[in-house]
């Protein structure tokens, strides 16, 4: 059975699940928290290498840090879960 999403018919894929789409439209795939950290360092060092010279983008690099920052918490509250079931 293919699982489909409510809002259309398009089916759900495993990389929904798993990713997290930034302002640009970037794909980051966040499937553990490890993978969300490299992207958070990531996006930090941009900013810090280019933040001063194109301000929006360092803006831009933010947003998307915020968003990476609500899977880490999901990640870890479901680690959580799951470490006291």
């Amino acid at each position: 059975m293919i699982n489909r999403r409510p809002e259309s018919d398009q089916p759900v894929r495993s990389i929904d699940l798993t990713a997290v789409i930034g302002g640009r439209g970037t794909l980051y795939l966040c499937p553990d928290v490890a993978a969300v950290d490299q992207h958070i360092v990531r996006l930090y060092r941009q900013i810090e290498d280019i933040g001063l010279w194109l301000p929006e983008l360092g803006q831009q690099n933010w947003a998307d840090i915020d968003l990476l920052l609500e899977r880490r918490m999901f990640l870890a509250l479901d680690l959580q879960v799951s470490d006291a079931a």
